[in-house]
């Protein structure tokens, strides 16, 4: 999925600031010490493209969305290794030998919910059905969603006549006019609370994409009756119900009246008052686009959760000990760190006849990167550097691999660059960087790419965009080079690997970089297919060596989280995978309020 610059503990935490010397927070006046004891405050920096599931393909759209959908399958908070447990799904799948014929039993009385009361009078919504998530995924494969990304990377060429699902949207005019009771070979109801899914061949990580949230189900009435109003009035099961959305300003959502208590019941089953969830009873995410103000709230104590800015690294941190400071720990402010499964990259527009078609070129702007100083400067040392697509924590990560073409070599770069003109044919012409933000962080790092490209005698032009107009331009193929991140779907490496395969260069698909290799296709799909084995592995390995040959991303860093968040915050525990983590948080409102009168 995506990656944005997200302020919460599930993922990406990195964030640049442009403040230093920041030690005490302001004073505070009436009205900001009289936080609700009852809500948890947060923050987000990049503008929202939509809450529909079926669209979503981007970590801040996801984190909203994921406390108020629910997927068949999701993953037990705090355990390590991850282990999925059955959601709204009532087992894990009966397979087939064959491994084709997957048959899914579903949770009884599971109601969805409109606080707005706009689609039912009494805002309760019918019980979810086997119909509702093969609805829900048949618009997943709907050509004018707009949005291919999702189709591409769980469904395309795997379940039997979902491609001809596709091709059928396509060639109506518009959604209107769409059957969508049309059947779909590989898309049964048995009965209303059995699905059963027939595939091409065997994919097994599509139990990982049925814990993904654009699997969740949407409700048929309430996307009929709202229409395109459905992007941003989001009808879930889930723990949480949205109960405000102003654009650019701020995100409210209250506990879902009649959600169960537990991700793990079905929807009648008595859990005690106790161990109802979620706990914390309202959520309020607050939009800041510039670092500074987000991190004097949280040193205001006036957000709970915050990353750690850049400029301010060295008062959250000691450099002697990498632990939290004296007087952060003082404050009250507990840190949680562990790497992530993500990989930052620049990425190449391969249709370009410029980058696309000259190999030694992004060899060559790939070895003047020098990324152990990009981390060094712009995330305190918080990552590690990038030689392949794999980060660390998956079994095919090689920490002592060698890629050429991912060490910092300016002579050779220099080199290779001798060759990107005899490829070209002369000079290289001024190229042009996407930047995924307009605020200063974007701008710095922009700044950092176009020097170290310069030393090669390179120039790049950098032109920013909000975080949605950035991709929609690099879904419509618009830009020459973009910067980019991918965090890990689910965990397994195909996850990454996917981003490359010719299958999913569609507009919207997730290979970005719409690079073809007919080698690279061959061996992925063979790969997909099989289990997890040492087989499989070698597989993974060398498509991971033919991407580093080729270059159609600068692979820059894997990002190391660093989450802060206050001691009146509990059971906050890490997840790199999962849908609606929030509702295992607890919130001592009674110690919030003490700490800020104390200040």
């Amino acid at each position: 999925m995506r990656l944005t610059r997200w302020i919460f503990f599930s993922y990406m935490l990195v964030v640049a600031v442009v403040l230093a010397g920041i030690v005490a927070p302001f004073a505070l006046g009436r009205r900001d010490r009289h936080r609700d004891p009852n809500t948890l405050y947060v923050a987000y920096a990049s503008n929202i493209r939509g809450l529909d599931p079926a669209a979503i393909n981007d970590t801040t759209s996801s984190s909203v969305a994921g406390n108020i959908f629910e997927c068949l399958y999701n993953y037990r908070y705090g355990v390590r290794p991850y282990e999925l447990f059955p959601q709204v799904a009532a087992e894990m799948p009966r397979i087939s030998p064959d491994g084709k014929v997957w048959t899914i039993p579903l949770r009884r009385g599971i109601r969805f919910y409109d606080p707005l009361k706009e689609v039912w009078p009494d805002g309760v919504g019918p019980e979810v059905t086997a119909r509702d998530y093969i609805y829900s995924w048949k618009r997943i494969a709907n050509f004018h969603l707009g949005n291919t990304a999702n189709y591409s990377a769980i469904f395309q060429g795997r379940i039997a006549g979902l491609d001809d699902w596709w091709a059928y949207t396509k060639s109506c005019p518009g959604t209107g006019a769409i059957d969508w009771d049309r059947p779909v070979e590989g898309l049964k109801a048995l009965d209303d609370f059995t699905i059963q899914i027939t595939l091409t061949r065997p994919y097994p990580q599509l139990i990982y994409n049925l814990a993904h949230l654009p699997t969740a189900a949407v409700s048929r009435q309430a996307v009929e009756k709202l229409g395109d109003r459905i992007r941003q009035r989001p009808i879930g099961t889930g723990p949480y119900v949205l109960v405000e959305h102003l654009e650019e300003q701020r995100i409210v959502f209250e506990a879902n009246p009649i959600y169960r208590g537990r991700p793990d019941v079905d929807g009648c089953a008595a859990v005690p008052a106790a161990e109802r969830l979620p706990r914390i009873r309202r959520i309020q995410v607050e939009y800041f686009a510039e670092d500074v103000p987000r991190w004097l709230r949280f040193r205001q104590g006036l957000l709970d959760i915050s990353g750690i800015p850049r400029e301010a690294y060295n008062q959250a941190i000691s450099i002697r000990s990498g632990d939290l400071t004296e007087q952060m720990k003082a404050d009250g402010v507990v840190l949680e760190k562990s790497p992530e499964p993500t990989v930052w990259y620049v990425g190449f527009n391969m249709l370009d006849p410029v980058v696309g078609k000259n190999k030694p070129l992004r060899q060559a702007m790939s070895m003047a990167f020098d990324r152990e100083r990009f981390i060094r400067v712009y995330e305190n040392g918080r990552g590690i550097p990038a030689k392949g697509p794999i980060p660390p924590g998956f079994p095919t990560y090689d920490a002592e691999a060698v890629n050429p073409y991912a060490r910092f070599d300016l002579e050779a770069a220099r080199r290779k660059m001798d060759e990107a003109r005899a490829v070209h044919g002369g000079a290289i012409p001024p190229l042009t960087l996407l930047m995924p933000g307009t605020e200063t962080s974007a701008r710095q790092m922009a700044e950092f790419f176009i020097a170290q490209m310069a030393r090669i005698g390179l120039t790049v032009k950098p032109e920013f965009r909000t975080w949605a107009r950035f991709q929609e331009m690099v879904d419509d193929k618009q830009a020459q080079m973009f910067m980019l991140g991918w965090v890990a779907d689910y965990p397994d490496e195909q996850t990454f690997l996917q981003l490359f395969y010719g299958g999913n260069t569609d507009r919207g698909g997730v290979n970005s970089a719409n690079y073809v290799n007919p080698e690279y296709d061959a061996i992925y799909e063979q790969a997909v297919a099989m289990n997890p084995s040492p087989q499989r592995d070698a597989l993974y390995r060398r498509l991971a060596r033919i991407v580093e040959e080729d270059c159609p991303w600068i692979f820059t860093f894997h990002s190391v989280e660093y989450v802060l968040y206050y001691n009146w915050i509990g059971n906050l525990k890490t997840m790199d995978y999962g849908n609606g983590m929030r509702m295992y948080l607890t919130l001592d409102g009674e110690a919030r309020r003490r700490w800020m009168e104390r200040r």
